[in-house]
């Protein structure tokens, strides 16, 4: 069997879904009854991509290539390029959009596709695939290509218009929708020009058609969808845009519906404020980017930031309705030291967000951060994510600290694990900060690893460190710890709950059905 185009890419996990693909797919017109979509996750051997992408000949493959994927990715496209050299590899997405003759995958590719490919793709599978008809003259007149090196050529394609493209959505398989993340999308482009995100570089924000997506999300939820996840950089800029949208699940909820949007955090105003309280709990989570409180810091990178505006917000959001919130801080900025990073951080702490998200600063191909790069010496790592190693405030070794403290926060207080014990690690400390990074050296010390540490080994950690370096009472540890341990009906039991007795009590799970277990661990605050 031979199919002419493979769109291929490789997800974090098998959870998540190419969003990007779907929307080739989707226009591809008559193309796609001659192309089909391979995913794969990072766990797959690059000798084993490669096999079942040319499995059935294709005279094109498409690769997605994205910031966690390019090392695997450059892997399967020398492969491919080793094996069946007749066939063209078409490289697109973020990762090679920008520098990109620098990158080694490069040297694999026929053909480059710079920004959003939805049209500019079909128009270059025509080309490849009837050259020398009518139709592929017709089509290559269409598409401007700029010679590179060793004779590729790489598309600068422009931002589509959105109401004249193909949904994806009827592409999610019932298997997706049952064990998946399903990507949806409102809006593209971001009108803020915050230096260290891509989003700075296409400042329009379009608008799909709100009579087109609805129809496609109505769908979708007919067809057992509960869990979607808006990829918008600024869902809430056209706010009687995003009451349309809340209006239309709030209408259509079935328990354990959950809908992830990104949001900015001084823009809520009370009609949105008030929509979201009449949602149920646990149906909306929002992702808010906060990344910095040093106004100095923001307004070097320019980002907008509004402070009593987002603490006010945050509170409200808190205390008035049933919102998970997953907030965002950037280690590494130009300009903030540690010191300042750790006000920020207590800062935020103070808000009661569900879940802080502590990234380390990337520098992204193509984001205009690496102007700051001479004046405040950061160095990034050469490989992906790019993650900087050092500035001039903060060196390596405190830049290690802070990335192992995002991890262990993530581990420790993130996951919901540990919702009543983990507080005890700064409960009365002056900064919450300092006691969570003593927890985080000392658990380096102990474990070894940043790894994956299993629950069992993580709760004995816990109850270690809060009986012998803060002194809290071994019994009252123990209890607190278990309490914890023991929701969802966890396996094992950690060394501490058998010194002290402690046997398990069955617990029934979340208490909406469906419900992500991450999310319902943390309704318990």
């Amino acid at each position: 069997m031979m199919t002419d185009i493979v769109l291929t890419t490789f997800n974090a996990r098998y959870a998540h879904t190419a969003f990007g693909l779907r929307c080739l797919m989707a226009n591809l017109g008559e193309l796609a009854d001659h192309a089909e979509l391979q995913e794969f996750d990072l766990s797959v051997q690059p000798r084993v991509a490669a096999e079942k992408i040319l499995a059935t000949n294709p005279r094109i493959v498409g690769i997605g290539c994205y910031i966690w994927n390019i090392e695997l990715a450059t892997k399967v496209a020398a492969l491919i390029k080793r094996i069946s050299p007749e066939t063209k590899i078409v490289l697109g997405g973020p990762e090679i959009s920008h520098e990109t003759e620098e990158q080694e995958i490069y040297q694999y590719a026929d053909h480059v596709i710079c920004g959003e490919g939805e049209v500019e793709f079909s128009k270059l599978c025509k080309k490849l695939l009837y050259h020398g008809d009518t139709e592929a003259q017709s089509a290559e007149k269409e598409i401007s290509m700029s010679p590179c090196l060793h004779g590729k050529k790489t598309l600068h394609a422009k931002p589509v218009d959105v109401a004249e493209i193909e949904l994806p959505y009827d592409l999610y398989t019932d298997e997706d929708i049952a064990h998946r993340a399903i990507y949806v999308e409102a809006s593209r482009g971001c009108p803020f020009r915050c230096e260290y995100c891509m989003s700075s570089l296409d400042p329009e924000v379009r608008y799909f058609p709100m009579e087109n997506i609805l129809r496609a999300f109505s769908d979708l939820i007919d067809r057992g969808a509960r869990t979607f996840k808006f990829v918008d950089r600024t869902f809430n800029i056209d706010i009687p845009f995003a009451l349309e949208i809340l209006y239309f699940f709030r209408e259509r909820y079935q328990p354990g519906m959950m809908l992830h949007f990104e949001m900015i955090p001084d823009r809520l105003p009370n009609e949105l404020m008030d929509a979201v309280k009449e949602c149920p709990v646990g149906m909306l989570q929002f992702e808010i980017g906060i990344q910095t409180f040093n106004e100095e810091v923001a307004h070097r990178v320019q980002r907008p930031l509004d402070i009593g505006k987002i603490e006010a917000n945050m509170r409200r959001l808190r205390e008035e309705t049933g919102v998970h919130i997953h907030s965002d801080l950037i280690a590494g900025l130009p300009g903030e030291s540690l010191e300042s990073f750790e006000s920020g951080f207590n800062r935020l702490l103070a808000l009661n967000p569900q879940e802080i998200q502590l990234g380390i600063l990337k520098r992204l191909r193509g984001a205009p951060i690496d102007r700051h790069s001479k004046d405040w010496k950061m160095v990034y790592s050469p490989h992906a994510p790019y993650e900087i190693l050092q500035n001039s405030l903060i060196p390596f070794g405190e830049m290690q600290r802070l990335q192992r403290f995002a991890r262990f926060w993530n581990l420790t207080v993130n996951n919901g694990n540990f919702i009543s014990s983990a507080p005890l690690i700064w409960q009365d400390a002056p900064s919450p900060f300092a006691a969570f990074m003593q927890w985080s050296d000392w658990l380096y010390r102990v474990a070894g690893t940043t790894g994956n540490i299993a629950l069992p080994r993580l709760a004995q950690f816990l109850f270690e460190f809060l009986t012998q370096e803060k002194g809290l009472d071994e019994k009252t540890g123990a209890k607190t710890i278990w309490d914890d341990y023991q929701q969802y009906n966890r396996p094992g039991r950690p060394a501490f709950a058998k010194k002290f007795g402690l046997e398990k009590i069955p617990n029934g799970g979340p208490s909406i059905p469906g419900q992500l277990p991450r999310q319902a661990r943390h309704q318990k605050d």
